[in-house]
């Protein structure tokens, strides 16, 4: 305890002491609120962090998982049509090998009454008018030689 000047007891320090303690109380109370809010607040970002690293993982697979899949039905969709091709290319072998010209041209004599066209009849064949030749000046004669004297050919 303290003494002012003269012997009695000063009452105002064990007040502000007191006062004091209880401030010091407090600030260690706020320090304590505080550290555990900071503590809070880092364990949030860590749980957002996790989360978004969760997310990223789960679409990453999700992308791959699809492309998986599209490439094995591609794959089941490429052996179908292999065998469809084989398939048809084995129907287009039994075709061919199934039409006999004797059995055909038997037929129609037969059932339809058809005969060969004799020597002296004349066969017209319908062509198409669009079907045209090119001639390029190169490969004209006359034309070659004119144009190879302007060039210095001989």
């Amino acid at each position: 305890m303290r003494y002012d000047g003269n012997l009695a007891y000063d009452l105002s320090f064990e007040e502000r002491s007191a006062a004091l303690e209880n401030k010091v109380r407090e600030q260690k109370k706020q320090a304590k609120t505080r550290a555990r809010a900071e503590e809070v607040r880092k364990h949030k970002i860590i749980a957002c962090c996790v989360l978004m690293l969760a997310l990223c993982a789960g679409f990453m697979i999700s992308r791959n998982v699809a492309a998986y899949e599209s490439r094995n039905q591609v794959k089941a969709l490429q052996k179908e049509l292999n065998g469809l091709k084989e398939y048809s290319s084995q129907k287009a072998f039994e075709l061919d090998r199934s039409i006999d010209l004797e059995s055909v041209e038997e037929t129609a004599k037969n059932k339809l009454n058809m005969v060969r066209p004799e020597k002296y009849q004349t066969v017209y064949v319908n062509i198409k008018q669009d079907d045209v030749t090119e001639v390029t000046a190169d490969q004209v004669e006359g034309v070659k030689g004119l144009f190879g004297i302007f060039r210095g050919e001989k």
